[in-house]
């Protein structure tokens, strides 16, 4: 009999090819829009955590779930206290009402995020470090950020 064995293979993520941008009003990260379904209110993106920082304190008001993809993402409670580390390949399904901050472990951190409405434009507020909302991120607001991010690419392509 032959003893089976097991290899286990590790692929680098190259994100060289993607068209990263800066997310205004939060710091320290960059995102690219994949699909925006406006009638069913689905939104994936991509993120960029810096290494090391730590984005604004937010909530979740829709249900969000992720993808850690490279590096780290470190999950921080409202205190600034480290609530969970999150490992390339772990798969989270996130839940409304999520208040938190989050950022990038020493090497950083890709994430995929797909963001799932529930019947109301709102769909994340940011915050400052004492919970008090600054600014509501709606659908309106992903929709121009896609309207821009496409224009921006199809320029890039010379399509007209």
């Amino acid at each position: 009999m032959v003893a089976a064995t097991q290899s286990a293979s590790v692929y680098a993520f190259d994100d060289s090819k993607i068209a990263w941008h800066p997310f205004a009003g939060i710091d320290y990260l960059e995102f690219s829009l994949y699909d925006l379904d406006v009638e069913r209110q689905v939104i994936d993106l991509i993120v960029k955590f810096e290494p090391n920082k730590i984005v604004a304190l937010h909530n979740h008001l829709a249900q969000t779930n992720m993808m850690v993809i490279r590096g780290e993402l470190r999950m921080y409670e409202t205190d600034g206290t480290l609530k969970e580390v999150r490992p390339a390949g772990t798969y989270t399904r996130g839940k409304r009402n999520d208040v938190h901050s989050e950022g990038g472990g020493a090497d950083g951190a890709i994430v995929f995020y797909s963001v799932r409405g529930h019947g109301d434009e709102n769909l994340f507020e940011i915050m400052d470090d004492d919970a008090h909302v600054l600014a509501t991120l709606t659908m309106a607001d992903l929709r121009g950020a896609w309207e821009q991010q496409r224009g921006a690419l199809q320029c890039q392509r010379g399509v007209n």
